[in-house]
């Protein structure tokens, strides 16, 4: 788990962007190299609840990277971000602009480091779900997951977003005031465009229920109100289930790289045990074991059989 700068948009390593880059504990049995996920993180930021994100990923035998899009602006903390955010917003909106580069910039540098098959998804929160969306649709992804994604206003623009893109995983909170009807939005388009998904939206979850960024603001009374937005043990967990699910058929299995199976990811040779449950446990608590020799969540051999839902019927969402 480091902090790094990788070559930008511009090639310019001197320069570059800065990425936090967690990877997965090496096994006799799995000695990598593994997947890789890129993180695009939430208007917040290159926060501690992204990293741990980018962690719970390295944790299941993905090396995650998570790359700031806002550091290029100079104007990263406090109210001096709320141009930046404004910004990088309306480049969701208008499906270009420099983020996007910066992104590109960090899918080929996680492809070219020598502890990755080369095979890369995507994976998103909220502002960053809107880009992981827009980005399935374009080339050098192998899946995509889009969490409480910012969508196109209308079906047209959400159609050619999805046209020819890689799988998509998707979860949405059914009291998300800003995203009504977003997961059956998204299913329908999946399924017109011929696209496998696993789409899913959790009937009591309010936005922003796998991370807890927002948690820790002051503010959050307020957002819980105006916005609906609230962190949700139990649908992040199985968010987190189907995603490492999802990610292990079409990153792993699926992929141009070799990998262990989903059980050995997670496993000693010698013991059996989680290898890295010490990483886990640093990554959040929806992570930690809750009892002697039972999986964390969203630990990639947890994953329950049929918890995914891939390539159903246009509207035919499930919701808890």
């Amino acid at each position: 788990m480091t902090t790094t700068t990788v070559p930008g948009p511009d090639g310019d390593s001197a320069t570059g962007m800065p990425a936090y880059v967690s990877t997965p504990p090496a096994t006799r049995r799995d000695p990598g190299p593994w997947p890789g996920v890129v993180v695009v993180h939430d208007a917040f930021g290159m926060s501690d609840d992204m990293r741990d994100q980018a962690d719970w990923l390295a944790a299941a035998g993905y090396v995650a990277m998570l790359p700031d899009l806002y550091a290029k602006d100079g104007r990263t903390q406090g109210w001096g971000r709320v141009p930046c955010v404004a910004r990088t917003l309306q480049q969701v909106s208008r499906g270009e602009g420099p983020a996007f580069a910066r992104i590109e910039a960090a899918r080929a540098a996680l492809a070219a480091r020598e502890d990755c098959t080369g095979t890369v998804g995507v994976i998103g929160f909220c502002m960053g779900g809107g880009f992981a969306l827009l980005l399935a649709g374009r080339p050098g992804w192998s899946a995509a997951s889009v969490n409480y994604g910012i969508l196109p206003d209308d079906d047209a623009a959400l159609d050619r977003a999805v046209e020819g893109a890689c799988p998509v995983v998707a979860s949405f909170g059914g009291k998300d005031k800003m995203l009504a009807g977003g997961a059956a939005r998204v299913a329908a388009a999946l399924d017109r465009a011929g696209v496998p998904h696993d789409v899913h939206e959790y009937a009591d979850a309010q936005h922003g229920f796998i991370t807890r960024t927002a948690d820790t603001s002051p503010l959050v009374p307020l957002m819980r109100r105006v916005m609906g937005l609230s962190h949700d043990h139990e649908a992040s967990a199985d968010a987190r289930r189907r995603i490492l699910a999802f990610f292990d058929v079409h990153l792993r299995d699926g992929g141009t790289g070799a990998g262990a199976e989903p059980s050995e990811v997670a496993a000693d040779d010698a013991s059996g045990a989680p290898a890295s449950a010490d990483v886990v446990a640093e990554a959040g608590s929806d992570d930690a074991p809750s009892a002697a020799g039972e999986a964390p969540v969203g630990w990639i051999g947890a994953a329950r059989p049929g918890t995914t839902r891939v390539g159903r019927a246009a509207g035919d969402i499930t919701s808890d």
